[in-house]
């Protein structure tokens, strides 16, 4: 077998320690309410997911009840009628998984969390001489792990330790609880070969096809023709194939986490007007460009949230297309997303955060007028141009050899001739 190899990526780690807690967050609310872990529980859809009303998570015995994710709730209240329905809290699983990688990160600086929550890539290059050996690692990540989390949630924990990100999520769903799987580079398409081919990062329409054609193992499809591939499912089939067999490796590469800006409200009575939360947010949102941590910088991405009435919380995200630090340019887009996932009651507090920044979007004056009519009474030399004005022509002509900007210059102003009334003459630095 050819030994994996890609092109080392500096501040990246080849090897990844994966910790996958399933259904993180209906644990989550299980030890807020440990009352129900003997029922059958479901956790609703969050409001920003588009299956609002639908089943998200659900119970092992709510499962044995034959309620499945993605139900509608009127069929898993027919197949259950004791099932209890709780609203998700998206800050405060936010919360936890921030104060997960606020852990984890005293024992490794490369973290990667995966697509969904409760999914962690930790980068282990180079720690075993901190840490020792790979189920020592894994031991102390987990004991780590203990001061934010119960034990409970801890012990249901599965790991994998694999090189590449990839393998590792396929050794953690493969793991049992308390029994990690470490693979190295020698096994690890022998590993890969019996695993589902559901593991691949394909469309779902493109798993049903592969379905179709008894393609169940990453081992089957890892031999399949990389033309047919090719052909099937574009460049994505090519990699995936490489991932099947073990051949492509992607490293832990390091979260980049800057510090959200958040500004918050609280309301002396639940609010779920439509024009008052749209005031309230255009409140918080000039509060939040106001915040000095800003920098000038623009916004590139947000969020906005609240408490629900009766506990609960709901959140709604957005990336903008070009970064802007505009209370209106930002309120289009929540609003926008307001409209299409609505808080579903009212809110006792809400808040937004900035979660991603672009560059800052103060830049100094080229074009400098002190008082009404300066324009007529400045002259065209360089000595009366703005000092930010004449340091850009100097780059400019340092980059492209030549003066790219004129003066326009009167020479004959009462000439029946257009062209003879003005002329263009370079600025010279």
């Amino acid at each position: 077998m050819p030994h994996p190899s890609i092109p080392w990526e500096e501040g990246t780690s080849r090897t990844s320690l994966c910790l996958w807690l399933p259904t993180f967050e209906l644990r989550l609310e299980l030890v807020r309410t440990p009352e129900l872990d003997a029922t059958s529980v479901a956790l609703l859809a969050p409001a920003d997911r588009a299956g609002r009303g639908e089943i998200w998570q659900v119970s092992e015995r709510g499962a044995e009840a034959g309620v499945l994710p993605g139900m509608p709730v009127s069929r898993a209240l027919a197949l259950c009628p004791s099932l209890t329905l709780l609203e998700p809290d998206p800050a405060h699983y936010d919360a936890a998984m921030e104060a997960i990688l606020e852990g984890l990160g005293g024992l490794s600086p490369i973290l990667q969390p995966g697509e969904e929550r409760g999914l962690i890539h930790v980068g282990v290059d180079g720690l075993e001489r901190l840490h020792g050996s790979p189920p020592r690692q894994v031991e102390r990540m987990l004991h780590a792990l203990l001061e934010i989390l119960p034990h409970p949630l801890v012990a249901a924990i599965r790991s994998g330790r694999a090189p590449g990100t990839f393998g590792a999520r396929v050794a953690a769903h493969a793991a049992r609880p308390g029994h990690p799987i470490c693979v190295g580079d020698e096994e690890l398409a022998r590993f890969l070969a019996p695993r589902p081919v559901g593991a691949l990062p394909l469309p779902r329409d493109a798993l049903d096809r592969l379905a179709r054609l008894g393609v169940e193992t990453l081992g089957d499809f890892g031999a399949l023709p990389t033309s047919d591939l090719l052909r099937h499912f574009g460049a994505a089939g090519r990699e995936a194939r490489a991932l099947a067999r073990g051949e492509r490796i992607d490293p832990v590469r390091p979260l980049h986490r800057p510090h959200p800006i958040r500004v918050s409200m609280d309301f002396a009575a639940p609010l779920g007007e439509r024009e008052a939360l749209h005031r309230a947010l255009d409140r918080l949102l000039t509060r939040g460009l106001a915040r000095s941590e800003r920098r000038e910088r623009a916004i590139r991405s947000l969020r906005c949230g609240g408490h629900l009435e009766e506990g609960g919380s709901w959140i709604i995200e957005c990336t903008l297309r070009e970064p802007s630090a505009r209370v209106a340019e930002l309120a289009y887009p929540l609003r926008s997303r307001l409209a299409l996932h609505p808080p579903p009651r009212a809110l006792e507090s809400l808040f937004v955060e900035f979660t991603d920044f672009g560059v800052p979007v103060i830049q100094t004056t080229l074009f400098e007028r002190h008082e009404e009519g300066a324009r007529e009474r400045r002259g065209a030399g360089m000595d009366e141009l703005s000092p930010s004005l004449r340091e850009a022509l100097r780059e400019l002509k340092l980059k492209i050899g030549h003066s790219p900007l004129y003066r326009v210059v009167e020479v004959d102003p009462w000439s029946r001739i257009p062209e003879r009334r003005h002329a263009l003459m370079a600025l010279e630095p």
